[in-house]
């Protein structure tokens, strides 16, 4: 079949959070008025909760009890952070670092927040220095790994997760990263490897699942890709990347019945999401169904997403003026 839709899903790094603060598990304690660790703590049950605001004044406090609680500075910045402002972040952990030279976690929340920036080169400079202080520092390796895969240095990239496996051979997001490196390489058969050991670990790894199968896909392998598709929804029933790479190769094997499904499943998970109206669209084109598929188009333009094929503007012109 002439003008295939294009795979629709490229493997994404999945980024290692920032360390966290310690969970708290009772949602009420007692705070002591003057110690700033009670507040910290409280503080942290709000950010668990979602509630970043309520998480600020709580930190806010304990730096009113004492102003050079580094404590209270990383977990304002781990909020900041999440709020994506970044140079708040930033701010918060370099003075978390002043007070505590050898803070780690700030170190690496700090290049981590690099990174959302861009700023890759200070990234790798914050992961090297956590390193430094704890030579097994797994978050740091990994954060480095994946600085390492956006810069395109796939050769690093790999060594970082062999460091992080040598050091817990059971991390399963360690075998997933370099999966996808392999996969970038055109290294096929080891990034089905390592997909399939991050899945012996955590057999619940849905994205693993999702990952293992785009390559099956590319490998001709269409029983074992739609097997991975399908366990990845299993574990996760609204997994997007899993029902828009099933779709896409049902749509590349003309099973456009079971292509609409999945298409129409994103939508129902995500009715903003443009481009599954696209996929929808092209599918219903090649099913000759042309008001559905100039329906879909026209809301996925609506949405944002621009890209019509050259074969379809004169069938949409005509469809246009018959309207």
């Amino acid at each position: 079949m002439n003008n295939k839709l294009y795979r629709l899903i490229c493997i994404i790094l999945v980024s290692s959070l920032p360390i966290l603060y310690p969970c708290i598990s009772h949602p009420l304690m007692e705070i002591r008025s003057e110690d700033p660790e009670s507040y910290c703590q409280i503080g942290a049950i709000y950010f668990d909760r979602g509630d970043d605001e309520q998480a600020i004044l709580y930190f806010n406090k304990a730096l009113q009890i004492n102003p050079n609680y580094a404590n209270a500075y990383f977990s304002r910045g781990r909020v900041f952070c999440k709020k994506k402002e970044y140079d708040k972040a930033i701010s918060n952990y370099t003075r978390a670092i002043e007070l505590n030279p050898n803070y780690v976690d700030a170190y690496n929340n700090r290049g981590f927040t690099y990174n959302q920036k861009g700023e890759s080169g200070r990234a790798l400079s914050d992961f090297n220095k956590a390193i430094e202080i704890d030579s097994r520092h797994i978050a740091a390796y990994m954060n480095r790994g994946i600085t390492y895969s956006l810069r395109g240095q796939y050769d690093q990239g790999i060594e970082e997760y062999k460091k992080v496996i040598e050091i817990n051979p059971r991390f399963a997001a360690a075998y997933y990263n370099r999966g996808a490196i392999f996969k970038k390489m055109g290294k096929l058969n080891h990034a089905i490897s390592d997909y399939t050991k991050a899945l012996e670990i955590d057999p619940k790894y849905f994205m693993a699942y999702n990952n293992r199968g785009v390559v099956y896909g590319i490998m001709g392998k269409y029983e074992e890709a739609i097997s991975d598709f399908s366990k990845a929804i299993e574990i996760n029933s609204k997994y997007i990347d899993a029902y828009s790479n099933r779709g896409t190769l049902y749509y590349e094997n003309e099973e456009y019945g079971e292509a609409l499904s999945d298409f129409s499943r994103i939508i129902e998970i995500n009715p903003k999401d443009g481009f599954a109206y696209y996929c929808r669209g092209l599918t219903y084109y090649f099913k000759e169904e042309y008001d559905e598929c100039l329906s879909d188009l026209h809301k996925a333009q609506e949405l944002g997403y621009k890209v019509i094929p050259e074969f379809l503007e004169e069938l949409l012109e005509a469809l246009e003026r018959q309207r």
